[in-house]
């Protein structure tokens, strides 16, 4: 949110936690919807912003890994340990 609020606006900062908070709803609800990406992790992509959401689907919780640019590092957050 820091960078949409320095380089575009707080409209654009806070449309992208809207969406983002959506989305985790969405994950909270159905994470066998999402698909297993290459690093094991399930994967959720957002639609408005370059961003994915990597988490681990649980028995009693999902656990989010990270929340990641699609082209930025693409190893950031999937060798954190996965509880």
């Amino acid at each position: 949110m820091e960078y949409y609020f320095m380089e575009a606006n707080e409209a654009v900062a806070l449309e992208f936690w809207k969406e983002l908070s959506a989305y985790l709803i969405k994950i909270r609800k159905n994470p066998p919807h999402h698909h297993v990406d290459e690093s094991g992790l399930r994967r959720c992509n957002l639609k408005k912003f370059p961003y994915h959401i990597l988490f681990i689907d649980r028995v009693n919780c999902v656990r989010v890994q990270v929340v990641r640019h699609h082209s930025r590092r693409s190893a950031y957050g999937t060798r954190r340990k996965r509880y």
